[in-house]
């Protein structure tokens, strides 16, 4: 009985969870921009975007002040 306790669980039902809520994030992301066409695109954008930004970080800050910059100018 000690010997089953011990035993660790199998790591497939963590990665199909994750796997699963990945498809349901990536199905909203493509409702979101209008269709599958749309949402490569977008993301290809937003890849080159954070490239350039140097990171996700930097590509946060960088929209903050765009954000700040378009409620000051109007």
């Amino acid at each position: 009985m000690a010997k089953k306790a011990a035993e660790p669980k199998p790591a497939a039902p963590q990665q199909e969870d994750r796997f699963v809520e990945l498809m349901l994030v990536a199905a909203e992301f493509v409702k979101s921009c209008g269709g599958m066409t749309q949402a490569r695109k977008a993301l290809a954008e937003t890849g080159q975007f954070i490239k350039a930004a140097g990171g996700v970080p930097s590509a946060e800050k960088a929209l903050t002040v765009l954000e700040s910059l378009k409620d000051k100018i109007g």
